[in-house]
């Protein structure tokens, strides 16, 4: 086999294989029997090319292509093949599922019982197209009715009872604090505007003082310039007039001030502790036993003193006139012969 023949055949396997290939990526199998048909939607929202077919929930097929219509822009033509020897009948309907929640659309097969040769569905064929919600998708058709039915039985009682004393339910609750929370609301309303009018009469005659105050402000503008203006001569007087070292010598006077007051303070203590030490001698010698106290307070004593002294101022007296009576000086140690003789005016005979 030369080697032109083995590039040939190598080329057409390659060929062949990526022709399946192709074809298998778009859903279709070229090695199974298949049928094509199509179906009519007004949206496909999610459904895309390669979107299973499914009958009973089991994979049977796939979406082959999604075209807009032309001649009707409101209808989206929808090609799908089904692999295998399936007998869809000519009333079976095609319905666009959701599948699951966070999924995509999927297509659904829907027929009662298998069809005859003369009630099946021929290739090419235009079947029944219709959308189911999310919904309709889970619990099918049939029974969307029924829970819908059920639902609306249950959502009439509870809003039926919505709002009485005696209703049950978190709901029932809510709704009744609600309506205490909207009363409340309208009392604190009702008070709000009456505390409003209130304060707008005040704050009204509050304006009107306000105004009257600007106005005498406006009208003594002229006494408050002429104000300020003496201020500022009075303050560049004071300023010139060197205040600062004024008030400097006054707070060195005050201080010496202050510390002559201490000092004087000292003074006035020591004296009040002295006059104290005073009072209390005295004391001590106008009620004690001692001989101060004697003495200003026996009489007879003193009497004994002062006669005492008298004798005394006689005896010096005599002393003096007589000295010879008294103290004899005698070179040959002879005797004082002279008789006493009485001195005239002698004080110890002076009558009182």
């Amino acid at each position: 086999m030369s080697r032109e023949i083995k590039l040939g055949a190598f080329a057409f396997i390659v060929l062949i294989v990526s022709i399946w290939g192709y074809t298998f990526l778009k859903g279709k199998n070229p090695l199974k029997k298949s049928f094509t048909f199509e179906t009519v939607y007004s949206n496909v929202a999610s459904l895309s090319k390669s979107s299973k077919v499914l009958i009973n929930g089991y994979v049977v097929g796939s979406v082959l292509d999604v075209e807009l219509n032309k001649e009707n822009l409101k209808e989206m033509i929808v090609s799908f093949n089904v692999e295998g020897d399936f007998k869809i009948p000519k009333n079976a309907i095609i319905q666009q599922i959701s599948d699951g929640v966070m999924g995509g659309k999927v297509l659904s097969i829907s027929f009662d019982k298998q069809c005859t040769e003369a009630d099946c569905a021929k290739k090419g064929d235009r079947l029944q197209g219709e959308i189911l919600g999310l919904l309709g998708s889970m619990i099918g058709t049939g029974e969307v009715k029924e829970y819908a039915s059920a639902f609306g039985s249950e959502l009439s009682n509870v809003v039926s009872g919505i709002g009485t004393e005696n209703g049950e339910g978190a709901i029932n609750k809510t709704v009744l604090e609600l309506q205490k929370t909207m009363e409340t609301m309208t009392k604190l309303t009702e008070t709000t505007n009456r505390i409003m009018n209130q304060s707008a009469r005040n704050l009204t005659k509050t304006m009107e003082n306000m105004a009257s105050i600007t106005g005498n402000l406006a009208e003594s503008n002229a006494q408050i310039t002429e104000m300020l203006q003496n201020f500022n001569q009075v303050s560049a007087q004071l300023k010139d007039a060197n205040v600062g070292n004024t008030i400097t010598s006054t707070t060195n006077t005050l201080d010496e001030a202050k510390k002559a007051i201490t000092q004087l303070q000292g003074t006035i203590t020591n004296a009040d502790t002295a006059m104290k030490s005073l009072n209390s001698l005295m004391a001590k010698a106008s009620t004690g036993d001692g001989t101060m106290a004697m003495l200003l307070n026996d009489k007879e004593l003193y009497n004994n003193l002062e006669s005492t002294s008298k004798n005394l101022s006689f005896l010096l007296q005599d002393f003096r006139l007589n000295p010879s009576r008294y103290v004899k000086v005698s070179v040959f140690g002879g005797k004082n012969k002279d008789p006493y003789v009485k001195p005239e005016n002698d004080p110890a005979f002076e009558k009182k």
